[in-house]
């Protein structure tokens, strides 16, 4: 009785225990987002562009100086002025404002290549993030893959194991020859090494995913519909040339170079600033020494022959905008072919999955019927094999077509800016 009530009490607590979840995709793609160093690395770069342009915008700023000293000595002007040798100790308190008022376009210069360069950070992380999620994809699809192929070579090595052991004892009745054991044999030791195959992809896939998303891959769950891409080639290059962080970090390292040359350029133009200096300076030439002094002006500064300083700085600026420039186009030419092969990629894949999906209905439609012919012995034995051989090939195409599809669907939307945080 004692037994029974324990029973029942543990049987109560395992159907009120919540059911353990199977991972999905989405969790995937989020623990990827939160465990990628390179993700980190970026988000590193985007703050330390942000501090630099907060540092540009800053030079614009007043800017409040204090200097001061103070010591001790002796100071002997040999009598001058009839003034005697003497200890002192020296103080000197400077505070100075200075607020610019022109810079020739040195400052404006320096803002718009902080900025430029956070875009530069900003658009690299947005990157950076795209890639992870593709990656994610395509390491969820993988260990599903991965694992449905371990488990029908599993099931085909069971039976061929079934299937070489009968042939064996078939054989030593004398009911087949040598050559049809030795057929069951081959067919096993095949199956063998698809199964070991298969072990050894789930592994590597498996392991590929912990390194990516920071767990175990447990129970995952199947992979969810399709996500909606561009409808034409036309509107996907429309979306990339637009939205694609790649490119777009390419039209923000022109922007850079531009004002490069406008910083180079403001080298040769006049500095004003405003001032405001006040001063409190104590035995500094001759013991008893005072002053106190207040100035307030405009304080300006401009090199009119630096000697070609300015020419060759502008003229490598120049050079570096060419650069850019010719960068961008690369890119853009680069992004265009990336997107056609994902485009035609992602068609590829899908025609092969109705393909193979036809090939998988038809080759487990002859399965079957081999199976029933060979019952009645109509077929041999091998002739099963052979077909269930058949039907493993064509599920495992399927299952390679269905990834493919699935991974170039999400690589055609995050070439076209088309995957949201």
């Amino acid at each position: 009785m004692r037994r029974l009530a324990v029973s029942l009490i543990a049987l109560s607590c395992s159907l009120s225990a919540p059911p353990v979840m199977a991972q999905d995709l989405a969790a995937a793609i989020s623990g990827a987002l939160s465990n990628a160093p390179t993700l980190v690395e970026a988000e590193a770069g985007k703050a330390a562009a942000k501090a630099r342009l907060d540092r540009a915008k800053a030079e614009g700023n007043p800017l409040l100086r204090v200097e001061g000293s103070y010591g001790a000595g002796r100071i002997d002007n040999g009598g001058f002025f009839g003034i005697p040798a003497d200890n002192v100790s020296p103080l000197a308190v400077q505070a100075t404002a200075e607020m610019p008022i022109y810079a020739g376009g040195r400052v404006s210069s320096a803002i718009d290549q902080a900025r430029s360069g956070a875009d530069m950070a900003r658009f690299g992380a947005e990157q950076a993030r795209l890639q992870t999620v593709v990656l994610a994809v395509s390491t969820y699809t993988e260990v599903l893959t991965a694992r449905k192929l371990e488990a029908r070579y599993n099931t085909l090595a069971i039976a061929l194991a079934e299937t070489e052991r009968q042939a064996g004892l078939r054989y030593r009745t004398g009911e087949i020859a040598s050559s049809e054991l030795a057929q069951a044999r081959a067919r096993k030791a095949e199956a063998d090494a698809g199964l070991a195959q298969a072990q050894g992809r789930r592994i590597s896939a498996e392991a590929a995913y912990q390194r990516l998303v920071g767990k175990p891959a447990g129970d995952l769950a199947p992979l969810p519909q399709l996500p909606a891409t561009p409808p034409t080639l036309d509107e996907a290059m429309d979306m990339a040339r637009a939205s694609n962080p790649a490119l777009r970090q390419a039209k923000a390292g022109v922007d850079i170079a531009r004002a490069g040359v406008r910083s180079a350029k403001a080298e040769g133009m006049p500095m004003i600033g405003a001032f405001a200096e006040a001063a409190h300076v104590r035995d500094q030439f001759f013991p008893g020494y005072k002053a106190d002094s207040v100035a307030v002006g405009v304080r300006g500064r401009w090199t009119l022959w630096a000697g070609g300083r300015v020419a060759s700085q502008t003229r490598a600026a120049d050079a570096d905008l060419d650069a850019s420039e010719a960068r961008l186009r690369q890119a853009d030419q680069t992004l265009e072919g990336m997107v056609i092969d994902a485009w035609q990629g992602l068609t590829t894949a899908r025609r092969m999955t109705e393909a193979s999906l036809l090939r998988r209905d038809a080759a487990a439609e002859a399965l079957r019927g081999t199976r029933l012919e060979a019952q009645v012995g109509a077929k041999p034995t091998l002739a099963v094999l052979d077909a269930e051989r058949e039907a493993i090939e064509a599920e495992a195409a399927l299952l390679q077509a269905e990834g493919m599809r699935t991974v170039a669907a999400w690589r055609l939307n995050a070439l076209t800016g088309n995957i949201q945080p």
